[in-house]
């Protein structure tokens, strides 16, 4: 989800003005915030928790393209070990998580950390 609309940023980067990127920037971790406050299914979070960190991307965009792959890097690895988490977990809702403390402590913790 990450790698197309990355690749776009990086290719029109130089080619639009920096205020449109820091509206988009702004714009799109509210709409990804307000989006995901009452969301009970993972997949849904996720999905708004990935147009809030696209906002973040189009505003570092502007800055430093060498902060913008490091931090695209970093959310890759992350969201990464969320989502094998939940495969493992075999998590669909918030809910089906509070279920994983005792089946493995372990990956209780790596996920609240991831």
């Amino acid at each position: 989800q990450k790698i197309a609309p990355m690749s776009l940023i990086f290719l029109t980067m130089n080619n639009l003005s920096t205020s449109i990127f820091l509206l988009m920037g702004l714009l799109s971790p509210l709409v990804g915030g307000w989006g995901g406050l009452n969301q009970t299914q993972t997949r849904k979070i996720m999905a708004y928790s990935s147009i809030a960190h696209l906002g973040w991307m189009a505003t570092i965009s502007s800055i430093m393209t060498n902060i913008l792959i490091m931090n695209l890097l970093i959310y890759l690895i992350m969201t990464t070990s969320v989502f094998l988490s939940l495969i493992i977990s075999k998590s669909k809702t918030i809910q089906d998580t509070t279920s994983t403390w005792t089946l493995s402590p372990t990956l209780t913790i790596i996920m609240l950390l991831s």
